[in-house]
């Protein structure tokens, strides 16, 4: 698996100085050398199984439920798989955060319990912030689905 880490602070690459300055000044948050890894989402469809003759591309995983949603159990099937990730990196003894969202299934105690066995720090983004918190979900998600759903 290739991964692509991102850095918390990633300064540019340019700066405005007066020329010919011996030294230049780059201001950062110290965070210049922690960086996080995105792990690869899971799609998870309604159903059993793929309709006949649909091909998943490589790298992506899919997953099936009866209606298409995430759900407490295949929360902790996410955990197991990301802790799977992790172990293949040698990672697994090191602690790792995970971020989401209020939604019930990331917050079911199970899950909060698989969590913590798998040396994962859970950190929760409030109901009602979306907006600020996961700017994804409102500027690629959202339009994306909407797009969907217009087919």
């Amino acid at each position: 698996m290739d991964e692509t880490p991102v850095w918390f602070d990633m300064a540019g690459n340019m700066t405005v100085n007066n020329k010919g300055d011996k030294t230049v000044h780059i201001r950062t948050t110290g965070n210049d050398k922690n960086h996080f890894t995105k792990y690869p989402p899971i799609c998870i469809f309604k159903g059993k199984q793929l309709p006949r003759g649909e091909v998943i591309p490589k790298g992506v995983i899919c997953w099936f439920q009866d209606n298409g949603w995430m759900t407490s159990d295949l929360m902790k099937n996410y955990i197991d798989f990301l802790f799977r990730i992790r172990m293949s990196e040698n990672l697994s003894k090191e602690s790792a955060m995970i971020v989401y969202d209020s939604f019930r299934g990331h917050l079911e105690e199970s899950v909060k319990i698989k969590f913590k066995q798998h040396n994962f720090h859970l950190a929760v983004i409030p109901a009602g912030l979306t907006s600020v918190c996961q700017p994804l979900d409102v500027s690629i998600n959202k339009p994306f689905k909407d797009n969907l759903r217009k087919e």
